[in-house]
């Protein structure tokens, strides 16, 4: 069954899993406006310039005249240079292609089909060394009214003028799984609320992923497949998960490996980590950020498998989610970041399913 938590930063309440308990982060404070905050390391000098790697056996590669733009969150520090997996920009976006995908609420079943735009997602989780970044650009955050995703067939989300992102002080989580202190800044962001992974999208010129898509990158698209690899069963060469990241089934901070740590897991189109590592926040387009009581996280089980999650059946397949407040901050949520595609695609807007689902064919969102 999956729990559902309003949780107030302002309570400062960190969900607890992997063995452990509730744990309160004293005094937390969430905050509306940007402020500056020093780096915790002054980023270097820009790193040098070097080709990309081969793309990793799986992937399909996207076309190199319709790569967008990096971000400012790479600045050349560690975590946000060209030091992510096997030697590739942390920042690295790879193109989904107009497609179709069969989205379903759990795995089994003929799902509804969806048609999805083309769009860019990141090849890894954001990472630390990304976040730092942001933290050092005094975390600029959208302003009221301001469009976080736009469907362009008239399903806008705006930012709330209610919506709160943490401050610098509570970017920091629950000890023993914090990646922000743990000293590996290649590791992914955890304990990142709905709104400042939102929040660190915009500011990188994204948004996040909407669920649909979010899906589809990691079924494949029309090949459907059973994982983001493909049909083998999961083994730790393909995914962090089940406590295993180093080897053993003692959990600790250790189990959450760096970004693009396993290649063979990589999905369809060059995405890694979307099975195991951190689950990452995704949105739901046409309403006000946050005035839902819930969003979803897909993917993740860094240190969960089968079941042992109350919140989620992780078994490492697509259809895994977790529910929870936009507020909720988790050492198992993470993010990756989603780009409008190149203009010109031109493709159905996605569009809710029509009433009664099946496995009728519909555009999606």
């Amino acid at each position: 069954m999956v729990m559902r938590k309003n949780v107030l930063l302002a309570c400062g309440v960190v969900l607890a899993g992997c063995g452990g308990s509730p744990v309160g982060a004293p005094g937390g404070v969430a905050k509306t406006a940007p402020v500056s905050a020093a780096s915790p390391s002054q980023p270097p000098a820009a790193a040098p310039v070097v080709a990309p790697p081969a793309e990793p056996a799986g992937a399909i590669a996207s076309p190199a005249a319709d790569k967008p733009a990096q971000g400012p969150s790479c600045d050349g520090r560690t975590g946000a240079g060209n030091d992510c997996g096997s030697g590739e920009s942390c920042c690295a976006r790879a193109l989904v292609p107009e497609g179709d995908v069969l989205y379903r609420r759990l795995d089994s079943g003929p799902g509804e089909k969806r048609h999805v735009r083309a769009f860019y997602l990141d090849k890894f989780e954001a990472t630390v060394g990304r976040f730092r970044a942001w933290v050092a650009a005094g975390q600029p955050a959208p302003k009221a009214g301001e469009v976080l995703h736009d469907d362009g067939d008239g399903h806008v989300m705006l930012w709330s003028d209610k919506a709160k992102i943490q401050d610098v002080a509570h970017l920091e989580g629950w000890k023993r799984y914090d990646t922000w202190t743990g000293g590996d800044d290649k590791r992914p962001k955890n304990n990142v609320t709905w709104f400042t992974a939102a929040a660190f999208c915009k500011w990188e010129g994204g948004r996040l992923p909407t669920d649909v898509e979010w899906t589809r990158a990691s079924r494949g698209g029309e090949e459907d497949r059973a994982y983001p690899w493909g049909t083998d069963a999961p083994t730790p060469d393909y995914a962090v998960y089940n406590c295993m990241g180093d080897g053993n089934k003692s959990c600790s901070l250790v189990d959450i490996q760096q970004v693009g740590s396993r290649p063979k897991g990589v999905g369809r189109w060059g995405q890694y980590d979307l099975a195991g590592s951190m689950f990452e926040w995704t949105l739901s387009p046409g309403r006000m950020a946050g005035a839902d009581t819930v969003e979803k996280a897909r993917g993740g089980g860094f240190c969960y498998i089968g079941g042992v999650d109350r919140r989620a059946t992780t078994d490492l397949k697509p259809a895994v989610f977790r529910e929870e407040s936009p507020e909720t901050v988790s050492h198992m949520t993470g993010l990756r970041c989603a780009y409008d595609g190149p203009s010109g695609a031109g493709s159905p807007a996605e569009q809710a399913p029509s009433p009664g689902g099946g496995g009728g064919s519909t555009s999606a969102r």
